[in-house]
C-alpha cells in the first residue's frame, strides 16, 4: 500500500468562476483529489506567474467548467502517489507542471491553508537540495517551452537569435542555447535597460534595442550577410515575428512559441507575411505549443511524454549546475490581489524582467516547516 499524508478535502485557491471571465481572478474552492495512476499529489510551497494563466481565464480554451483554480508551476513536497509511480515517494521535494486541463495550486491567502495540485509523473522532477523552492517553481512552464523548441534544433556552432531575452521564456532560452546546447553565438534583443542587461547576463553576446535598432540589418552585419541559423521567438508579437523572420539565413529554422503568426489574438486570424518571408529564404518554420499536448490528447504520445520528462529532469540538473538558472525579478505572496496585480502587469507588457515567483506556503518555501526537506 502506498504511503500517504493526511490532506484536507478542499482548499481556497485562486482562479476564475465564470466562463471567459478574465481578470480579476477570484477565490475559488478547489477539491483535493487523490492521484490517479501515473500521478502525484503535491503540497505546494511555491509557484510563479505565466501569461497562460490570464489567457486561460480570458478564453477558457480548455473547455473547463468553472470554477477553475490556477497556478500551474509547482514546487513542493509529494504527499501521495498514484498506482505505477515507484520512483517518486511521499516526502520527496519536487518541481512539476500541473495538468493544464486540471487545477493549479495557488492559494487565496498566503501563509494560511496550504495549496495542493496534481501532476503527471512525467511532468514531475526531484528538486535538488541546493535549489530553492522559489527557483524550482520559476522553471517548469518556461523551461519546457524553451526546451521543446531548442533541444534538438540547436547544433554545436550555430548562431541563434532569441528576441526578448529578458522575458520569462527568453532568458532561459538564451542560457540554454549559449551554455547547454553549444551555440557559437547567441544574439538577443530587449526594450529596456533591465531586459537588455538580463539577456546579456544570460549569455547573449550581442543584445539590441528593438525599439531603436534595425535588428535585421545589425544581424546581417554580424553574420557577413548570411543571417542566423535559428530563431526562437517567444514574443507573441506579430510585428516581432515579421522582424525576426527577416534574420534567418537561407535554409535556416524559425521556431515560434504559441499559436504563431496571424493568430496572436487567438480570437481572429489575420494575414501574416511571415510564411512568405521564410519561403523566400527556404527556411523551415517550426511551431512549439505545450498547450496542444493537453487540448489534443492524441498528441501526448510516448515520445511527447519522454520529451517532457527529459525536459523536467534537465531543468533541475542544469539549474543545479548553474547552466540555466531562473531570474526572479519579483516575489509575491499567494493572495488574490497580489496575483491579479502581477498577471495584469504581465498582460500589459510592463511586467518585471525574468519571472515573478509566488510564495504559496511561506514556512515550506522558506524551509521553516517540519515538512520541508
Amino acid at each position: 500500500m502506498k504511503q500517504t499524508v493526511k490532506t484536507p478535502e478542499a482548499f481556497l485557491g485562486v482562479g476564475y468562476t465564470h466562463d471567459r471571465a478574465g481578470l480579476p481572478l477570484e477565490a475559488v474552492r478547489i477539491p483535493v483529489a487523490q492521484p490517479a495512476a501515473g500521478q502525484v499529489l503535491i503540497r505546494v510551497a511555491a509557484s510563479s506567474l505565466n501569461p497562460l494563466e490570464y489567457k486561460l481565464a480570458e478564453l477558457n480554451f480548455m473547455g473547463r467548467t468553472p470554477p477553475v483554480g490556477l497556478g500551474l508551476d509547482l514546487a513542493g513536497v509529494v504527499v501521495a502517489v498514484g498506482h505505477g509511480v515507484g520512483d517518486v515517494t511521499v516526502g520527496d521535494a519536487v518541481a512539476a507542471l500541473a495538468d493544464l486541463d486540471g487545477d493549479g495550486g495557488w492559494v487565496a491567502s498566503g501563509g494560511g491553508e496550504g495549496g495542493y495540485a496534481l501532476a503527471h509523473r512525467f511532468l514531475t522532477a526531484r528538486k535538488p537540495p541546493s535549489l530553492s523552492f522559489l527557483d524550482a517553481a520559476a522553471l517548469p512552464m518556461c523551461f519546457l517551452s524553451a526546451f521543446a523548441g531548442l533541444h534538438k534544433a540547436v547544433q554545436t556552432g550555430d548562431t541563434v537569435y532569441v528576441p526578448g531575452g529578458g522575458g520569462g521564456v527568453g532568458h532561459l532560452a538564451v542560457q540554454m542555447a549559449a551554455r547547454a546546447l553549444g551555440a557559437r553565438m547567441v544574439v538577443s534583443s530587449g526594450s529596456t535597460p533591465q531586459s537588455i542587461a538580463l539577456a546579456r547576463q544570460s549569455g547573449a553576446q550581442h543584445v539590441f534595442d528593438y525599439k531603436h535598432d534595425d535588428i535585421a540589418a545589425d544581424i546581417a552585419r554580424l553574420t557577413d550577410g548570411r543571417g542566423v541559423d535559428l530563431v526562437f521567438d517567444a514574443t507573441y508579437s506579430e510585428q516581432g515575428f515579421v522582424e525576426s523572420a527577416k534574420t534567418v539565413r537561407r535554409g535556416g529554422s524559425w521556431i515560434v512559441l504559441g499559436v504563431g503568426p496571424g493568430r496572436t489574438t487567438r480570437l481572429a486570424e489575420t494575414h501574416s507575411p511571415v510564411d512568405a518571408i521564410l519561403a523566400e529564404r527556404g527556411a523551415e518554420r517550426v511551431d512549439v505549443n505545450l498547450l496542444r499536448y493537453f487540448s489534443e490528447p492524441g498528441t501526448l504520445d510516448g515520445e511527447a511524454r519522454a520529451l517532457l520528462r527529459q525536459g523536467m529532469d534537465l531543468a533541475m540538473e542544469w539549474a543545479e549546475q548553474g547552466l540555466v538558472v531562473p531570474h526572479i525579478g519579483r516575489t509575491i505572496d499567494s493572495a488574490v490581489d497580489a496575483i491579479n496585480a502581477g498577471l495584469q502587469s504581465l498582460k500589459s507588457g510592463h511586467g518585471v524582467v525574468g519571472k515573478v515567483a509566488v510564495i504559496v506556503d511561506r514556512d515550506l518555501a522558506l524551509g521553516t516547516s517540519p515538512g520541508a526537506p
